[in-house]
């Protein structure tokens, strides 16, 4: 998704948002006819979930989600609605955020907004401050938001041939399924395998408590609650767009490929593992680990992340390279020994 399809869709799903604070007592889940469960809200109406809210919903009640999946998966609804409103009722607020019709999230009441339109425009500003930077991706998924830039200035060679470029991810969940994080991004230039540094800001959306009722995110109110953190999140965009930065994950690479790896088979395996590879995935990887050393396991697991169709799972898998390549001697040895 280019940028302006993302914005275009960011705005659309901004018209059918809708943000309430309930009591848990007043809620109430129905079987629907198509087999699925629905909850009513006194005064609104009854909504359908999304299957990132089915599986709040099943969390928040203490319901095995193996059960829950089973019961929902089968259609049998009206066993399902009996076991929530079961355990649905304690005397708690609830934020609920609607999108398009359905329950997007179930949250506490003191979970701090932060919507992902406002978050791609204050972006957007930062990355118009500097020429050199190039929107590599943008993408907006059910639970996520990732903006990925490179600053086409921040530019090594690990080897001959061999270059990356520097630039950062921007991470956001309206859902819950994620702090905001803005973290380091470097894009190896010669098959466009990227990974992810360690993170700068990990923001918990976490506030003050909210009154019963629908939501008005009034732009006065939000620009009051939002200032301290938004200056902040600017700070770190800027900050992470830093040479210096760069150039520790530069030397991290280089030093890597002097780094050798005696067992290939038995260190895939190992990540694949860890890393909680499909059996595909663990085929990919051993397919492309063909350099022995800790770039070329590296590099294996970036590019498993590259093939990825899922946004989710690729940042999943280049988070895991950038751990990789972070890890110390001594833990890498028992890593992959």
């Amino acid at each position: 998704m280019n940028i302006e399809n993302l914005v275009a869709e960011l705005e659309r799903q901004k018209e059918t948002n809708i943000d309430l604070v309930v009591d848990s007592r007043t809620l109430l889940a129905v079987s629907d006819y198509g087999g699925s469960v629905k909850i009513q809200i006194p005064d609104y109406a009854s909504y359908g979930l999304t299957q990132y809210a089915h599986n709040q919903m099943a969390d928040k009640l203490g319901i095995p989600r193996k059960y829950y999946d089973r019961l929902l998966e089968a259609g049998k609804s009206e066993l399902l609605a009996q076991n929530i409103n079961a355990w649905i009722g304690d005397k708690e607020k609830r934020l609920v955020r609607i999108q398009d019709g359905a329950i997007r999230a179930i949250l506490s009441d003191r979970y701090k907004v932060m919507d992902n339109y406002d978050l791609v425009f204050l972006a957007l500003e930062e990355f118009k401050k500097k020429e050199t930077v190039r929107i590599l991706k943008a993408t907006v998924t059910e639970t996520m938001l990732y903006i990925k830039a490179i600053d086409t200035t921040l530019l090594a060679e690990i080897r001959e041939g061999d270059n990356v470029q520097g630039g950062l991810i921007i991470r956001n969940s309206e859902v819950g399924a994620s702090a905001f994080r803005v973290e380091p991004f470097i894009l190896r230039q010669i098959c466009s395998n990227g990974l992810i540094g360690e993170y700068a800001l990990k923001k918990v959306h976490l506030g003050k408590q909210t009154e019963l009722g629908e939501i008005d995110w009034s732009d006065e109110t939000r620009d009051l609650e939002d200032k301290l953190i938004w200056t902040k999140a600017r700070d770190v965009v800027r900050q992470t767009f830093d040479r210096t930065i760069f150039q520790s994950w530069v030397t991290k690479l280089q030093e890597s490929t002097e780094i050798p790896i005696e067992k290939p088979i038995r260190a895939a395996n190992n990540i694949a593992k860890i890393a909680f590879l499909s059996e595909q995935q663990k085929e990919s990887l051993l397919a492309y680990f063909v350099e022995h050393t800790k770039y070329g396991l590296v590099n294996a697991i970036a590019s498993v992340a590259r093939d990825a169709s899922n946004p989710d799972e690729q940042v999943r898998l280049e988070e895991a390279a950038g751990k990789v390549l972070n890890t110390g001697d001594e833990e890498f040895k028992t890593l992959v020994g």
